[in-house]
């Protein structure tokens, strides 16, 4: 799902903030250090030691958790709050509604505050619909740019470790923090999130190299619930125009 504030859908917002969300996702790697250690040509030949078999150990992806749930992921639905740092013109933009992702079918990020709009993927095509528009802004999206920006959040997720690495990973109270950084260009430069005991996307900070900053939190998450495959189908009500770019 598209995050709404970044990405690629930029031109239609005057901030260069269109939607990039939620639910997410996202997975990284382990970062694993190993040292060399060159003989010592002067040295005299040690005895060998007897050697003890070691325990055997998986390392495996801090992500691993989250990555099973929102793999098992079909069909979620929240509410969100969000908020947009817009660094040209040092403003905060505030935002809330509600988000539907259905897996094969699309996602839905249906603003109510401070106005209706309404950003709808259905697969091939992004539809923004905002109240007071006399048209509606029809996108096609090339899934092959869009990897590593979040527009498909729990997509995203469930891919984590090949889009980004962990910087930062730490546990505070009841929430998992990770600090990420994309492993390719992107527009962004930093990704923050939240996760709770559940393996659940609870916060999503993101920050842009232009400096806008995009937060998002999730509530009444509701995952594998019955989501109406209609609400990934653009009705038009004929009487506003249909911009293709």
């Amino acid at each position: 799902m598209l995050i709404p504030g970044h990405g690629p859908m930029k031109k239609s917002m005057k901030s260069k903030t269109g939607p990039a969300l939620f639910s997410i996702l996202a997975g990284c790697l382990v970062m694993m250090m190993s040292m060399v250690f060159l003989p010592d040509l002067n040295a005299q030949p040690a005895k060998p030691k007897e050697q003890k078999p070691e325990a055997k150990t998986e390392a495996g992806s801090p992500f691993d958790s989250l990555k099973k749930t929102y793999a098992g992921v079909n069909s979620l639905e929240a509410s969100f709050r969000q908020k947009i740092f817009v660094s040209g013109i040092k403003k905060i933009r505030e935002f809330e509604g509600d988000f539907f992702f259905k897996r094969q079918k699309g996602f839905l990020w249906k603003y109510t505050k401070p106005k209706w709009k309404t950003f709808l993927y259905d697969g091939k095509y992004m539809w923004q619909d905002e109240e007071g528009k006399s048209f509606v802004l029809k996108n096609k999206v090339s899934r092959d740019k869009t990897g590593g920006t979040f527009f498909d959040l729990i997509e995203d997720i469930a891919r984590i470790d090949d889009l980004f690495k962990v910087k930062q990973h730490s546990i505070s109270g009841d929430m998992e923090y990770f600090e990420l950084i994309p492993k390719k260009d992107s527009t962004i430069t930093i990704a923050k999130l939240w996760i709770d005991k559940q393996n659940l996307l609870k916060k999503i900070e993101i920050i842009e190299f232009t400096g806008n900053i995009n937060t998002i939190e999730f509530a009444n998450i509701k995952v594998n619930s019955q989501v109406s495959d209609a609400k990934f189908i653009y009705k038009a009500d004929g009487a506003r125009d249909v911009v293709e770019r």
